[in-house]
């Protein structure tokens, strides 16, 4: 009788490790999986923000065509969030010499300055380094797209597919560019095009 028993235990003993570790074997693929996933929906949204900012920056050159003028001068209160709106809202450019009469909006499919994902959108005018304001003696001036809260793997990502690997200082060179909001974000400025105007 004690030989039966013994025998039922060590078959029990053996399914319950079985059991072990088909479980440890199941977990580990579930985090591999997870990472995966993860991995996937970042690349995604990083190459969905890439193309938005390419469309974007071909928005405002589009706008500049129509207008004929740097986006700054023709807003009635030229400011760096009015800049943005003046792509989907004629309101805020000023009607002397037929800018809103020139305007052949909406450039972008924005119905506001804040985006689902990224924060604030804004255009602003610095240096080819963003964190150099504009002066008509430094150098040229560019426009630039803002983003202001982007997560940082994504904006690894899209200078990835936006500019040079072999940059010394990314976060300073290039098209792509950005600066530490907080611990989880980051501001993202994409240069667009030259400013037509330093002010």
């Amino acid at each position: 009788m004690s030989q039966i028993n013994s025998g039922h235990g060590q078959r029990g003993a053996m399914f319950g490790l079985d059991a072990r570790i088909a479980l440890a074997i199941f977990s580990l693929l579930a985090v591999v999986a997870g990472v995966a996933m993860v991995t996937n929906l970042s690349d995604s949204r990083a190459k969905g923000l890439a193309a938005e900012l390419a469309e974007t920056g071909k928005a405002i050159e589009a706008f500049h065509a129509d207008v004929q003028d740097d986006i700054f001068m023709v807003l009635i209160e030229p400011t760096e969030a009015r800049a943005f709106q003046a792509l989907y809202d004629n309101t805020v450019v000023d009607e002397n010499r037929n800018y809103r009469g020139k305007w052949n909006g909406p450039y972008v499919r924005a119905a506001g300055n804040v985006h689902p994902e990224f924060g604030e959108q804004s255009i602003q005018k610095r240096l080819a380094d963003h964190t150099q304001n504009c002066d008509a003696s430094e150098g040229l001036c560019f426009l630039w797209l803002v983003y202001s809260r982007v997560k940082p793997d994504i904006v690894k990502e899209v200078n990835k597919l936006l500019d040079s690997p072999s940059e010394a200082t990314p976060a300073t060179q290039g098209r792509v560019q950005w600066s530490q909001e907080d611990d989880a974000t980051q501001i993202l400025y994409y240069r667009v095009a030259k400013a037509l105007a330093v002010q």
